[in-house]
């Protein structure tokens, strides 16, 4: 018995969900729910920004979506249950089996970076190295499991192992996602962004070592039984992927949003400051505004020779002072 069916349709299967992603982006995404949720920040932003946000929310549906595996992940890693175990009666003329679920999980993750090497107008060299990769890896292991007609030590252990890449894809590198989401959501709250930026990094960092720890032994079961190109090639493609990830997210994501925060920082204790009277000439600043504020009643009286007159004092805003100006009026 194979691993599923799905794998001998993957080009259409990788077509049909770049097409649908597409036309959910294109007639309700952003023109309906992304002015919803980012209301504030969405309509300011340039179009290469707007679709660096909207790759974000469609990857994070998706890794949301690839959640569907997890059952049979742990059936397949914990019960050792085979690929092809039902998940529904034995008896059914089709039934949809463990294969299926993670095929199609296996499936949806070229999926999420082919849409965002395409929709992106700007993306650094070192996530287009480790998505265009990731692809590769991806395309050649679907190679060698319909090669081997989908049976085999070679097939099963090609599928577990970007399988475990899977697992902690989803589990852990989808809070950049949504940190950027929130970011976007809440740009008014410095402190708050640098505890979730924070937060972030340290889960990136987390699930980044212990991906390669969970790789490190799966590879320690297998390794005698592993041809010599599986043993060269793993290990550095293994070591590029953590170097990508870490300098990727962990250092240039949080590098460029702690920067951002302490500008924003900057500008709000500027405001603050200057809405502040002079700190040297206070009672002059004091006195100067109370005589603006009669000024504006009209009317300053005099006492001269026992009669009452109303004189105007002309006023006027020099260097964010109200003073009196006597020149106005003289001919």
């Amino acid at each position: 018995m194979g691993i599923s069916i799905l794998f001998n349709y993957s080009f259409p299967i990788v077509a049909i969900e770049l097409c649908l992603i597409f036309l959910i982006v294109r007639l309700f995404l952003e023109p309906v729910f992304m002015h919803r949720i980012f209301h504030k920040s969405f309509p300011t932003m340039d179009v290469a920004d707007q679709r660096s946000l909207t790759n974000h929310v469609i990857s994070f549906v998706l890794k949301l979506v690839c959640f569907v595996g997890a059952y049979s992940a742990l059936e397949i890693f914990i019960s050792h249950k085979p690929l092809g175990a039902p998940l529904r009666r034995p008896g059914d003329e089709r039934p949809v089996t463990n294969g299926d679920i993670i095929a199609f999980c296996y499936l949806t993750v070229p999926t999420i970076y082919l849409f965002k090497l395409v929709y992106r107008m700007q993306i650094s060299i070192v996530s287009a190295i480790h998505h265009i990769a990731a692809i590769t890896i991806n395309i050649f292991g679907i190679i060698i499991i319909i090669t081997d007609h989908q049976v085999g030590f070679i097939a099963e252990t090609e599928l577990k192992l970007i399988l475990i890449y899977g697992i902690f894809e989803m589990c852990f590198e989808i809070f950049p996602h949504l940190a950027i989401c929130l970011y976007r959501i809440y740009r008014d709250s410095p402190c708050f962004l640098r505890k979730l930026f924070l937060g972030t990094t340290l889960l990136i960092f987390t699930g980044t070592f212990l991906k390669q720890f969970a790789v490190g032994i799966f590879y320690f079961h297998v390794w005698k039984r592993l041809p010599l190109s599986y043993k060269v090639s793993g290990p550095i493609f293994h070591v590029c992927f953590m170097a990508a990830q870490i300098h990727g997210i962990c250092l240039q994501i949080s590098s460029k949003m702690r920067k951002e925060c302490m500008d924003m920082k900057h500008q709000k204790s500027g405001r603050m400051l200057n809405t502040e009277p002079p700190s040297n000439q206070p009672n002059v600043y004091l006195d100067l505004k109370s005589n603006l504020e009669e000024a504006n009643q009209g009317l300053v009286h005099s006492h001269s020779n026992g009669t009452e007159s109303s004189i105007v004092l002309p006023m006027v805003i020099r260097e964010g002072v109200p003073v009196i100006d006597h020149e106005i009026g003289r001919d």
